[in-house]
């Protein structure tokens, strides 16, 4: 992957704690669009909608989000983030080959968004989301693609449509789950 970058500077947030969802938004969204108040009170609410009996151990041990208010938010706070942006989320059938899914031509594709176990402290593990966009422009018909991997120090170009392929399929055991984030309709 090069390190270069479009005219303009790419937005890029990078790792802190387990807030890898909330970097993962703001990275595809290419904004802070999202702050961990606001992504705390979608996992209050999507709690609170799954039972209607909301206790105290529901408020304290969230099944959406970290016990420890360091993020690690699931796919659904994800989902519903995004629905407030107009994208929606699509997963991908993991037995169907990527390159039969993935159309990087497409502009309905805003995105995708990988599931991966990260291990931590040595012998605990825990997921790590990883944003992939595309930036379309005028002037071309393939789109540059970045992965913006809070991980990462900094975003990096594929060179390439093949090379983003390999990258998501490279080791299929090794991502949970990959995603696809798409405008629901065009104009």
């Amino acid at each position: 992957m090069e390190e270069t970058y479009p005219a303009k500077e790419i937005y890029h947030e990078r790792q802190k704690l387990w807030f890898c969802g909330q970097h993962t938004l703001n990275n595809l969204l290419q904004n802070k669009a999202f702050s961990k108040e606001q992504l705390d009170d979608i996992a209050l609410n999507l709690t609170k909608k799954s039972d209607s009996r909301i206790n105290l151990n529901l408020l304290l041990i969230n099944p959406h989000k970290s016990v420890l208010g360091v993020g690690n938010y699931d796919i659904n706070v994800l989902e519903v983030a995004l629905k407030q942006y107009d994208l929606e989320i699509q997963w991908f059938d993991a037995r169907k080959d990527i390159r039969t899914v993935i159309q990087f031509t497409d502009p309905t594709l805003f995105g995708i968004i990988l599931n991966t176990q990260a291990t931590r402290l040595y012998f605990w593990t825990s997921n790590h989301w990883i944003a992939v966009k595309p930036f379309f422009s005028d002037d071309k018909e393939i789109p540059d693609i970045y992965n913006l991997d809070s991980k990462l120090s900094k975003p990096l170009k594929f060179d390439d449509i093949d090379q983003v392929t390999i990258y998501v399929q490279i080791k299929p055991s090794s991502y949970l789950f990959v995603f696809l984030v798409i405008y629901p309709f065009t104009n």
